[in-house]
């Protein structure tokens, strides 16, 4: 993590509610703060590639035992 404490999250499968598309989603203090254009990101951001990974910002998952 930077100084800044900004994460940005870089992925071409970023399942959002109007779909699946290329993005990048900022995080800070671990919180959303922007979903941007696959090439966008802040200069103060660690940038992390996920590639072909599917990123689905918000999900949290509730199945648990």
């Amino acid at each position: 993590m930077t100084a800044s404490g900004e994460l940005a999250l870089r992925s071409r499968r970023v399942v959002l509610p109007d779909g699946e598309r290329p993005a990048t989603v900022l995080v800070r203090g671990g919180r959303i703060t922007a979903v941007l254009g696959h090439d966008a990101t802040t200069p103060a951001a660690e940038v992390v590639d996920l590639g072909e990974l599917a990123l689905l910002p918000g999900l949290v998952d509730t199945h648990v035992h």
